[in-house]
């Protein structure tokens, strides 16, 4: 029987490192859902003329200029 050894949980480690650094860098598309509007207790309006067209503040948020 194999003993686990210090260089195994520095390998375990750094795959688990390297699995967060790779979800958190990969791109997700973000889609506008009524619940934003919601938890920002704003209505649809205040970012779209008529969805899912942005206005210009609308915009600045989605760039995430808030």
């Amino acid at each position: 029987m194999r003993r686990f050894r210090a260089t195994d949980a520095m390998l375990v480690g750094a795959a688990a490192v390297m699995a967060l650094a790779i979800s958190v860098a990969t791109p997700v598309k973000v889609q506008a859902t009524p619940a934003i509007a919601s938890q920002t207790k704003q209505p649809c309006a205040k970012c779209h003329t008529s969805p899912p067209t942005l206005n210009d503040y609308g915009k600045k948020y989605k760039s995430g200029g808030k």
